[in-house]
C-alpha cells in the first residue's frame, strides 16, 4: 500500500466510525463556554438559503472571515485543503478541475470550460480576474460533482460559488494589510458600507483591492533585438526583469434600494485589471530520452528552478474586466422571484516566452475580448412547505475575439490565427423537494439547455481564411435523489445526476468540430456532528462515467478538441473538523479519486513517429486506463490550531500540510509531465480581539520552500516537442493586519 492510501484510510475511518455514535437529541450541543462548537455555514449551492448539512451536495464553503485568517488571496490558495480542486495556468485562462474535470490546457476559443464559475449569481465565461483575486466576499462555496440542472451547461466537472458582501443597514468599514517579503509583496484591501439616508431604504457599499507581489522569480536574460522577420508584433524584446509577479487593482461599488420588505433591488458596478509580467516558463525536457531539442536550443541554459531563475525573452499580462450586475427580489405569493440582469466586458493580452531558454525560438502573443450578456429569472417557493420547488429560465450570449500570433524560428513568417465566435444559450430548468415525513425527503431536477456557436471570422496565415463554422445543440439534463434526517445533527443523501457541456470547434484550425460532453454521477453522502459537536464531519462516495469527454490536444501553434470516447471516474472526499477540547481544533480533508479512460485512442502531436499505425496510416496511441490529467489518485490535508486567550482577546497558533500523489498533466501520462507526490507546510500565529475588529497574524507558506507544478504544457513537433512548466508559488513569509468595524 502507498502511504497516499493509509493517511486516506485513517482519515476515512476517523470521519465515519463515529456515525454509529451520532447524536440523538434535537437539543444543539454546546461548548464549555455555551456557545455552539461549529458553525453550520449557510449555502446557496442548491439555489436557496439552506445550511450545508441540509444541502445534498458534495460542496466546501468558505467564509470571508476564516478566507482572510486563512491569508487566501484567490482561489488557487483553496487548492490544499479543499479535496479533489486542481488549478493551473493555461497561457490566457487558468485551468479549474474539480475530480479530474476542467478545460485542459485549452488555448484556442470555441471550447468552452467544465468547472462553472458563478460571481454574484452571474455564470463567467472569462473569469480570468476571478480566479486571481477575491474581493471583499462574504463566501466561497466549491460544488464538486455534476451540476447540471441547478447551474447548467459547462458545469460536469463542478461549480464554483463567489458570493460578494452586499451594503448594510449599520454603518461598517474595515481595512486589510498584508506585507510579505522574498519577494516583497504587499496587498491592502478596504470596505465601507452603511445607509445613504435616515430610513435605510438607500444603502451602499464601496470595496477596493491591491494586491503587488515584485515576482518570485528572476529572468535571467536581456533585451535584444529580434532578427529581421522573426515577429510581425514587437520591435524589440520586453525581457522584465521578474515573473510569476502581480500587479492587481479592483473596486466594487454597489448601491441597495429596499423601499418595502416585499422588494429590494441592487445595482452591483465592478472593474479589475491584472498589469503583471505573467508566469515563468522552466524547459522541462521533452517528451521522449530519444527526441532532441531543436538545434537552435541545444547548449543554452534553462535557468534553475530550485533558485526561481528562468531566461525568458518575453513576458506581459494584461487583464482587464468589467460587469455591471441588476438583481431585483419580490416576495411574491408564498415564495420569492428574483430577476438577475448582467452586462461583462473583458479584455485579454498575454505575451509569453515558448522555450525557457535565452534563445529567440518562439513566444506566444495572445488576444481575447469578449462581451458577456446573461439574465436569469428564477422563483423559489417556501422552503418550510413539504412540497416545495425552484423554477426558472436564463439567458447566455457572448461576442468573443481572438488573435494569436506564434513566432516560430524555423518558419519564414509567424503563425497567426484567430477567429470572431458568437455564443447563445438559453435553458429552461425546475428543481423540487418532497418531505414523505419529517426525515425522509425526496427530490428531483430537469432542465433543458440549447447551445449555439458562430464561427463568423476564422483565420489561419498559413491556411488563409477557413470555412463559417456553427454547432448547436440540444440537451435535457436531470437528477433524483432521496435525502434523510437521522438527527438534527446527522443527515444522508443518495443521488443520480447528469451533466452537460456543449460541444464547438478549435479557432484558426483544420480539426473537425467536436462533440458534447455528457456524464452521470451516483453519489451518497453523509453529513453531520458527532461526540457532543466535538466532531464534525462530511463525506461524500462517486461514480462517474463520460460520453465524449473533451481533451485538449496542442496540434501545430494551436490547441484542438478531440473526444475520447469514454472515462470513469469514482472515489470518496471527506471533510472533517475535530475539537477535543474548547481551545484545541484539527481540520482533516482528504480524497482517493480513481479518474481514467475506458476508451481514448490518439495521436500524440508531440510524438508523431510514435505509437501504432491504423488502417488510415495515422500513428496513435491506446490510452485506455490512462489517468485523467489533474486528477492526483490521493490527497490529503491536516491542519492543527491551538487558541491561546490572551487579555485582550486570543492568539491561535496554527500548522496546516498539503499532500497530493503524483498528478499527470497530460492524457499520455508521461514524466515529463507531471508532478510527483508533493507536499507543502503552512505556519501561522493569528490575533484576534474580543470584539472580533482587531485582526493580526505572522505566516509563513510553503516554508519547507517546496517547488511544485502548477501544469506542464507539451508543445507540438513544429515547435520542438518541448515540455514547458510553471511552478506554484515557492516559500512566502508575512505579516497582515485588519479592523473592521
Amino acid at each position: 500500500m502507498t502511504r497516499g492510501y493509509y493517511l486516506l484510510a485513517l482519515l476515512s475511518g476517523t470521519a465515519a466510525v463515529p456515525a454509529a455514535w451520532a447524536q440523538t437529541s434535537d437539543a444543539p450541543a454546546q461548548g464549555q463556554n455555551g456557545q455552539e462548537q461549529f458553525e453550520d455555514i449557510v449555502v446557496t449551492a442548491s439555489r436557496r438559503s439552506e445550511t450545508i448539512l441540509k444541502t445534498p451536495i458534495a460542496v466546501s464553503a468558505y467564509s470571508g472571515d476564516k478566507l482572510r485568517a486563512a491569508q487566501t488571496v484567490s482561489l488557487t490558495d483553496l487548492v490544499g485543503p479543499n479535496p479533489n480542486i486542481q488549478i493551473g495556468n493555461s497561457y490566457n485562462s487558468a485551468n479549474v478541475a474539480i475530480r479530474g474535470i476542467g478545460n485542459g490546457s485549452s488555448i484556442n476559443a470555441g471550447s468552452d470550460a467544465g468547472v462553472s464559475i458563478q460571481v454574484d449569481g452571474v455564470y463567467m465565461a472569462q473569469p480570468a480576474l476571478t480566479l486571481s483575486t477575491f474581493l471583499d466576499v462574504a463566501r466561497v462555496e466549491v460544488l464538486r460533482g455534476p451540476q447540471g440542472t441547478l447551474f447548467g451547461r459547462n458545469a460536469t466537472g463542478g461549480a464554483v460559488n463567489i458570493i460578494p458582501n452586499e451594503p448594510t443597514r449599520d454603518v461598517h468599514y474595515g481595512v486589510d494589510v498584508r506585507t510579505g517579503i522574498d519577494p516583497g509583496q504587499i496587498n491592502t484591501s478596504g470596505y465601507v458600507s452603511g445607509p445613504l439616508d435616515a430610513s435605510g431604504t438607500w444603502t451602499a457599499r464601496l470595496s477596493a483591492q491591491q494586491t503587488y507581489n515584485r515576482g518570485f522569480t528572476k529572468n535571467l536574460s536581456t533585451p535584444e533585438p529580434y532578427p529581421a522577420g522573426y515577429s510581425n508584433n514587437l520591435a524589440k524584446s520586453r525581457a522584465p526583469s521578474r515573473l510569476d509577479d502581480a500587479d492587481n487593482q479592483s473596486v466594487r461599488g454597489q448601491i441597495k434600494w429596499e423601499p418595502s420588505d416585499s422588494f429590494n433591488a441592487r445595482l452591483l458596478v465592478e472593474y479589475q485589471r491584472d498589469h503583471s509580467n505573467g508566469p515563468a516558463t522552466f524547459l522541462e525536457g521533452t517528451p521522449d530520452p530519444t527526441q532532441p531539442l531543436p538545434a537552435i536550443l541545444v547548449g543554452q541554459s534553462t535557468g534553475s528552478v530550485k533558485k526561481r531563475e528562468v531566461y525568458a525573452n518575453e513576458g506581459l499580462r494584461r487583464v482587464e474586466g468589467k460587469n455591471v450586475n441588476l438583481t431585483l427580489n419580490w416576495a411574491l405569493g408564498n415564495g420569492d422571484l428574483k430577476a438577475l440582469g448582467s452586462y461583462a466586458d473583458t479584455k485579454i493580452h498575454n505575451i509569453q516566452d515558448g522555450d525557457g531558454t535565452d534563445a529567440l525560438h518562439t513566444y506566444s502573443d495572445f488576444k481575447n475580448k469578449t462581451h458577456q450578456y446573461y439574465g436569469e429569472l428564477l422563483y423559489t417557493s417556501d422552503a418550510a412547505l413539504p412540497f416545495n420547488y425552484i423554477i426558472g429560465t436564463n439567458y447566455f450570449h457572448e461576442k468573443l475575439q481572438q488573435d494569436i500570433s506564434v513566432p516560430i524560428s524555423l518558419l519564414p513568417m509567424p503563425v497567426d490565427l484567430g477567429a470572431k465566435i458568437n455564443t447563445t444559450s438559453y435553458a429552461f430548468f425546475g428543481h423540487a423537494q418532497y418531505a414523505l415525513t419529517s426525515k425522509a425527503k425526496l427530490f428531483a431536477g430537469l432542465r433543458y439547455t440549447h447551445d449555439k456557436k458562430v464561427d463568423l471570422d476564422d483565420y489561419n496565415s498559413y491556411v488563409g481564411i477557413l470555412p463559417r463554422q456553427s454547432t448547436s445543440s440540444s440537451q435535457v439534463t436531470y437528477e433524483v435523489g432521496a435525502s434523510y434526517a437521522f438527527s438534527n445533527t446527522l443527515d444522508a443523501y443518495a443521488k443520480y445526476a447528469t451533466g452537460y457541456k456543449g460541444g464547438g470547434f478549435s479557432a484558426g484550425g483544420l480539426a473537425p468540430a467536436f462533440d458534447p460532453e455528457k456524464n452521470t454521477n451516483l453519489e451518497a453522502g453523509l453529513k453531520g456532528w458527532f461526540f457532543d459537536h466535538r466532531l464534525q464531519a462530511n463525506i461524500a462516495a462517486f461514480h462517474m462515467k463520460y460520453n465524449n469527454l473533451q481533451v485538449n490536444q496542442i496540434n501545430g501553434a494551436s490547441t484542438q478538441v478531440v473526444n475520447a470516447a469514454k472515462a470513469t471516474i469514482y472515489g470518496i472526499e471527506a471533510e472533517t473538523v475535530i475539537r477535543p477540547i474548547e481551545a484545541l481544533r484539527f481540520e482533516v480533508s482528504g480524497a482517493y479519486l480513481h479518474a481514467t479512460f475506458d476508451r481514448f485512442r490518439t495521436g500524440d502531436p508531440a510524438r508523431p513517429d510514435l505509437g501504432t499505425v491504423d488502417p488510415d496510416g495515422t500513428r496513435r496511441f491506446d490510452l485506455d486506463g490512462n489517468d485523467l490529467p489533474q486528477a492526483p489518485r490521493y490527497s490529503i490535508s491536516a491542519g492543527g490550531y491551538y487558541d491561546v486567550p490572551v487579555s485582550s482577546g486570543k492568539v491561535t497558533l496554527g500548522a496546516r500540510y498539503d499532500w497530493k500523489s503524483r498528478l499527470y498533466f497530460s492524457e499520455f501520462n508521461i514524466p515529463v509531465s507531471s508532478q510527483s507526490a508533493a507536499g507543502k507546510l503552512n505556519l501561522s500565529l493569528n490575533y484576534e480581539s474580543d470584539d472580533k475588529r482587531i485582526t493580526a497574524s505572522l505566516f509563513a507558506k510553503n516554508i519547507t520552500n517546496k517547488q511544485v507544478k502548477s501544469n506542464v504544457i507539451v508543445v507540438s513537433a513544429l515547435i520542438g516537442s518541448l515540455a514547458l512548466g510553471q511552478y506554484q508559488p515557492p516559500r512566502q513569509i508575512g505579516a497582515s493586519f485588519g479592523y473592521h468595524f
